[in-house]
């Protein structure tokens, strides 16, 4: 079949067109060079979560777009998004790479914003870091608390809520007015401070999950705000009376400070003290409050109204008498041992206490074994052995059964004469390292006829210490 020269040029034509078309397809629509990575170059952008992003979407380089996503794919710690960048653009490698919506039906591409102009570039295999990208916020969350939100109103409620905000907003066009415009320049502000604001509200992530985990510790203490806030409306006329009567009871205060104010920096200073023996004893302060409770109420169980019998309640029980015996060494010597006819009181001198060797079983838990506060492992029966480095020293071995008893020179310093029993010009024992003897001796005088014990034992003979001496005819002359 012959065709005729003009339907040959039409077909020629037509053939043309055709490969022109379809290379035009190829090339601009179907893009299939970049498929083949001609012309273009491959680059990562590691990414926390897809945010949306789905392979084929676009990639722009200051709104233009210059690439697709060719695949996202899951990584061990994220999301790793291949873009395919056209090689003719030179796009700065010091940017970074924003995943953004087109609309709000989800449309996602990646907006590439470079930070300088200068090289180094992109090239086939750089990687963008996680540190360089940002997705968008999920809008799913979002609105998932917002349903919560509206749903947890309830609906005869919803009428009372719009006409509390119609009372609110009405005739307040110009306050809204100034805080849409306040809001306007704060969002401006805060323009130029996205990554510090960024960064507080990741730093606030601690806090807020502290509040989230104390939620019942504050739903309590809501609840118990509420109690006192009630109570407080209950009082509501008591806290009047009192605020009525504040002022004359702040000027009663006034007043009694004004007339301490000399003794009451002296009694804080003494309370000094005070406080510190209460932190030295505080062990056995504990102990005795401890102690005290159980004790005073199993002697108040004796009385017959304490206890469920109705009767009193007692025990008499008879043995282990003198055994061992009492302790009697440094206390008064037996001849200054008092009559029991005498009922009276005496004043008795310091230091009385068993002063036998810590070992002795005699009196195992007398004064001389009681461990110091300051220092348990050490045992001493006064304040001041135990904040020495001396060791307490009896003042025998052993308890006499018979024979004098044995002198105690801190009680002769006092003016108690030792046991009768005593030649009187023994001179007394030396007085033991630790014990500080007085710088001035008390003892007993007789004025009748001038004589009195001295501290070493021996007996002294002065009279005129309670009378002045006799005046002469010389002191009547004048001087």
């Amino acid at each position: 079949m012959l065709l005729s020269r003009f339907v040959r040029a039409q077909l020629l034509i037509f053939a043309v067109l055709s490969v022109v078309g379809l290379t035009t397809m190829a090339t601009v629509y179907m893009r299939l060079p970049s498929l083949a990575g001609v012309g273009t170059i491959s680059v990562s952008m590691e990414l926390p979560t897809t945010g949306g992003l789905y392979r084929f979407g676009n990639v722009t380089y200051r709104g233009v777009e210059v690439g697709e996503v060719s695949s996202v794919d899951l990584t061990g710690d994220g999301v790793r998004a291949t873009l395919k960048i056209d090689s003719s653009h030179h796009i700065p490698a010091d940017l970074t790479a924003e995943v953004r919506s087109v609309s709000a039906v989800g449309e996602q591409y990646v907006e590439l914003r470079p930070r300088t102009d200068s090289p180094p570039y992109l090239r086939d295999g750089s990687v963008i870091d996680l540190r360089h990208t940002t997705v968008p916020q999920p809008v799913g969350p979002m609105l998932d608390e917002l349903s919560s939100l509206v749903g947890s109103i309830p609906t005869d409620k919803l009428h009372e809520l719009l006409d509390e905000l119609f009372r609110g907003m009405h005739g307040a066009r110009d306050d809204l007015d100034s805080l849409l415009t306040s809001a306007q320049t704060l969002a401006a502000e805060l323009n130029g401070t996205g990554d510090r604001t960024r960064t507080l509200i990741e730093d606030s992530r601690p806090l807020l999950d502290s509040q989230v985990r104390s939620a019942d510790a504050i739903r309590i203490w809501t609840r118990s705000l509420a109690g006192v806030s009630g109570q407080l409306v209950a009082d509501d006329p008591r806290i009047r009376a009192l605020l009525r009567s504040g002022p004359g009871f702040t000027t009663e205060v006034a007043h009694l400070l004004d007339s301490v104010k000399l003794t009451l920096p002296i009694l804080l200073s003494d309370l000094t003290s005070i406080g510190q023996l209460g932190v030295t004893y505080n062990a056995g302060l504990e102990q005795i409050l401890v102690l005290l409770p159980p004790a005073i109420s199993m002697i108040q169980a004796v009385q017959p109204n304490r206890n469920a019998s109705g009767l009193g309640l007692g025990d008499f029980r008879l043995g282990g008498i003198s055994d061992p015996p009492a302790c009697t060494v440094g206390f008064l010597p037996p001849s200054a041992w008092r009559s029991p006819e005498e009922t009276d009181t005496i004043d008795t001198p310091d230091g009385l206490y068993c002063k036998l060797p810590q070992d002795s079983d005699i009196a195992v838990r007398g004064v001389r074994n009681i461990p110091c506060a300051n220092n348990p492992a050490k045992r001493a029966p006064t304040a001041a052995l135990c904040n020495s480095d001396e060791e307490f020293r009896p003042l025998a071995t052993e308890q006499p059964l018979l024979g004098p008893y044995p002198r105690d020179p801190g009680l002769e310093g006092q003016g108690i004469p030792p046991d009768a029993r005593w030649s009187p010009g023994a001179p007394p024992p030396a007085a033991p390292a630790n014990s500080e003897g007085p710088s001035i001796g008390i003892a007993r005088y007789d004025p009748r006829t001038g004589n009195y014990l001295g501290p070493d034992g021996r007996l002294y003979q002065q009279s005129d210490l309670a009378s002045a001496p006799g005046r002469g005819w010389t002191d009547m002359l004048p001087h």
